[in-house]
């Protein structure tokens, strides 16, 4: 009995902890109209202006989705579709991506 009810504490801690994290995403959605490459990231320009101020989204290079969101905001400029991106942090005006999509 005591090994599940560690058990379920443990689930509920992890559940807790998810929400936590992603509570904290803002998420923008526009059409990209440039992605500039950078030394140290990848910055994606859209039309709208994100929650940290600026119309410029970071995908940082140490970033482990780095190539799959950078294809993503590739695709999106070249076929005129738009970026649905998830802002995790600001560093200034910057707004520092976590993930996005390319939606209609």
């Amino acid at each position: 009995m005591r090994r599940i009810t560690l058990l379920t504490l443990f689930f509920i801690a992890l559940a807790s902890v998810s929400v936590t994290v992603y509570a904290a995403l803002t998420v923008a959605h526009g059409k990209p109209i440039a992605v500039y490459a950078d030394p140290s990231d990848v910055v994606v320009e859209l039309d709208v202006t994100g929650s940290c101020g600026s119309k410029f989204f970071h995908i940082q290079r140490t970033n482990q989705n780095f190539k799959e969101l950078t294809a993503a905001a590739l695709t999106a400029i070249s076929s005129g579709k738009s970026l649905h991106l998830f802002v995790a942090s600001c560093a200034a005006d910057r707004n520092i991506l976590s993930h996005g999509a390319v939606i209609q």
